[in-house]
């Protein structure tokens, strides 16, 4: 039986008291997500000679090169679908496969980071958060509700609830949300929490990790298993 290829986009982090030792990350919470609802994961890294990245979570300033834009192509028409996964980092090739996947109609899931950079890779802006009470609490197993505002949208559907606690594990927000994606849901001090290009088969940015509740609760584990049911429906 075919199964669908979910290419998981790598992050970087960088050790400087530890001679600067560099590594590109996919965090397993993801990849066990993936392979648990039936899909084979791809690793997706930079294809770049560079060896120093970002090491916040905040848009880079520098371009892909014409050659950087091709290899990443032929690795991302490998995959049904895409998840910008979370971390402390932020890069331009994750702001880049977020444009190529609406633009395509490819299946993409955004998680904290994530989703910071589909809202950026669209013309939107994320910002640095001030309410750290609720917020980027990843000593909490539940830190605040999500709450959704438009039952008409995909991601209601998935986990069929109006309001559910999530985590929190993240020190940006979305603040300018572009025209292309429409706003779900919020979190109990108004922050956006969920967003969705709702003219495509399946791109959402979520806020919160459901790869760390996949095994707690059906609705987050429907989220990844919607993803590749729609990554294999052409």
């Amino acid at each position: 039986m075919k199964k669908a290829i979910i290419g998981i986009v790598s992050k970087n982090i960088t050790v400087e008291e530890f001679y600067n030792w560099s590594w590109q990350r996919i965090s397993d919470a993801v990849r066990y997500s993936i392979n648990k609802n039936g899909g084979l994961v791809l690793g997706i890294l930079p294809q770049t000679q560079r060896k120093d990245f970002n090491q916040v979570d905040e848009s880079e300033n520098s371009k892909l090169s014409k050659q950087e834009i091709e290899d990443l192509h032929v690795l991302l028409k490998m995959c049904d679908g895409i998840v910008l996964q979370g971390g402390i980092s932020s890069h331009n090739y994750e702001e880049y496969i977020a444009k190529y996947c609406y633009d395509n109609d490819i299946p993409l899931l955004g998680i904290c980071a994530g989703y910071n950079n589909i809202i950026r890779g669209l013309g939107g802006k994320a910002e640095l958060i001030t309410n750290t009470q609720v917020h980027d609490r990843p000593d909490l197993k539940y830190a605040h509700n999500c709450i959704i505002k438009d039952k008409e949208s995909l991601f209601y559907n998935i986990v069929k609830q109006e309001k559910f606690a999530v985590n929190s594990v993240h020190t940006y927000i979305g603040t300018k949300i572009p025209k292309k994606l429409s706003i779900v849901a919020y979190s109990d001090d108004g922050q956006v929490e969920v967003v969705e290009a709702k003219d495509k088969k399946f791109l959402i940015g979520v806020k919160f990790h459901p790869e760390l509740l996949v095994d707690e609760e059906d609705k987050f584990n429907d989220i990844f298993k919607t993803l590749i049911e729609k990554s294999m429906d052409k």
